[in-house]
């Protein structure tokens, strides 16, 4: 796996055209992933590359523009579908004109100096452990958070995004912090970014194996091409491509203070139907590990041999969209794993854990209503605790205490199940339900059943209203059952 994706990486640079513009990330956990990813769904963008986030604002904006053009098209398409890509046409209107999708002018550098002020209220009856909110730490009692993003292009070339947050708690301090803050420039089709950033690699909605936002972003750089790009000569046959790689440095208070983390990822579109990647992650050097020059950090990531001095991490994943009859209950079915193990020189990688979803899209043919049934399971047979654990580096696969990858942890079982409705063109909920249990192996295991019910209401063109609960039931050894009540404000310019 190593060998292929570093020949499709200099394959890419070699494809590379001249210039493309520069663009600000779409910050996980944004509205329209999931309003994006819906209308893939329904067929109305086969171009869609959604396993390798975060998305520019310019790639999102070229799929509302395809599923503009493709509903445009469509006879008798849901009246909700219609509301959405409404929506999503007023989010990314700047970049739609300068993709010419919409008429007006555009301008190659502007600021918005204030986007998406929020206020955010959450009550615990316990101290909560939230998965997926970049490691956002909550106490027992009242949380508050306030926060706005900043965001700018100089020539279309440089970039910048900034998200400072204040968060407060009544049992607690409280604290000013940069959750999100880099720079970027652009290299003909690629970009080069430099700062603080979340990475979600792979198809999984509630986790994912290799890459997720459960734990704080990344300070780092990483390079990558946004917009996918054709190969040349028989590598057309591929499809569409993306490629990603990133250099991060940890915190300081692990077993080796300030290890490094690099990872690779490849994506391929080979039909608008399937999308494939591969991934593969090191973790190396640190303080009172072997100091590396500049030119021998490639030397761990590619090396050819399973190194103790190296944690180190490889896997794949793939999404299947199948369409369905005309004169059937649902629109289509979309089925995805996500794979991954410890990686040996000359094989596959080892000591798999692996994720399982199926998705039934559009029951009942209204355009309202999504189920999602996902399961993850990271136990190793005759391995007991090896997932997200090293011998060498003890801290393990973490990032400041929370798991980089799947937020279940080491040697655990998760079930998640979500039903999706938009009760009107404006206000959905989600319903889910979630069965963890982790440290199976040990006598210490816990099990926990989570109950939740989120509520997400576009009020205006202006203002965003989400709320939520969520019942945890868990056993004393993972701290009991627990309330939790969330509510938030958006402002929306």
């Amino acid at each position: 796996m190593r060998r292929i994706a570093v020949a499709l990486v200099l394959l890419a640079f070699w494809g590379l055209p001249s210039l493309a513009s520069v663009s600000t990330n779409v910050p996980l956990g944004h509205w329209s992933y999931d309003a994006v990813e819906k209308l893939a769904n329904y067929g109305l963008i086969d171009s869609a590359m959604l396993t390798t986030k975060p998305l520019t604002r310019l790639e999102m904006a070229r799929h509302v523009g395809q599923a503009k053009d493709t509903l445009e098209r469509t006879e008798d398409a849901p009246e909700v579908l219609t509301a959405i890509v409404e929506r999503l046409t007023r989010e990314y209107g700047v970049e739609l004109v300068q993709l010419g999708v919409l008429d007006g002018s555009h301008f190659e550098s502007s600021i918005k100096p204030l986007e998406d002020p929020y206020v955010k209220y959450l009550y615990a009856q316990n101290k909560p452990d939230l998965e997926n909110r970049r490691g956002d730490i909550f106490q027992s009692g009242s949380n508050y958070r306030a926060g706005f993003a900043s965001r700018g292009t100089l020539y279309d070339t440089f970039a910048f995004y900034l998200h400072p947050e204040y968060a407060g708690a009544a049992q607690g301090d409280n604290d000013v912090d940069l959750i999100e803050g880099y720079g970027k420039v652009g290299i003909g089709s690629f970009e080069l970014e430099a700062g603080r950033d979340s990475l979600w690699w792979g198809p999984g909605h509630h986790g994912s194996v290799l890459m997720s936002n459960n734990a704080r972003p990344f300070d780092m750089i990483k390079i990558g091409n946004p917009q996918p790009i054709l190969l040349p000569w028989i590598f057309r046959a591929l499809g569409p491509i993306r490629t990603e790689w990133f250099l991060a440095r940890l915190e300081a208070d692990r077993d080796f203070p300030h290890a490094n983390l690099s990872g690779l990822r490849v994506n391929i579109k080979p039909h608008p139907w399937v999308e494939l990647g591969a991934s593969r992650v090191v973790m190396f050097g640190g303080h009172g590990q072997p100091g590396l020059h500049i030119f021998d950090y490639a030397k761990p990531f590619l090396a050819l041999s399973e190194e103790a001095a190296n944690n180190q991490l490889a896997g794949f994943d793939a999404s299947v969209l199948i369409p369905l009859p005309k004169n059937g209950l649902l629109r289509s079915i979309k089925l995805y794993a996500d794979a991954a193990g410890e990686d040996e020189a000359g094989f596959l990688p080892t000591k798999w854990g692996d994720l399982l979803g199926i998705q039934f899209n559009d029951i009942f043919k209204t355009g309202r209503t999504d189920f999602r049934i996902e399961y993850a399971d990271d136990i190793v047979p005759g391995s007991p605790n090896v997932f997200y654990t090293h011998s060498l580096y003890r801290s393990g696969y973490t990032y400041e205490g929370r798991v980089i990858g799947h937020h279940m942890g080491t040697e655990s079982r998760d079930l998640f199940l979500q039903l999706s409705h938009y009760l009107t063109n404006n206000l959905i909920v989600d319903v889910s339900y979630d069965r963890h249990s982790h440290n199976l192996s040990d006598r210490t295991r816990t099990r926990a059943s989570i109950y939740e019910v989120d509520l997400t209401y576009f009020l205006s063109h202006h203002w965003q209203i989400t709320g939520g609960y969520r019942f945890e039931q868990r056993d004393s050894r993972g701290g009991g059952d627990n309330h939790i009540i969330e509510v938030g404000l958006i402002r929306r310019f």
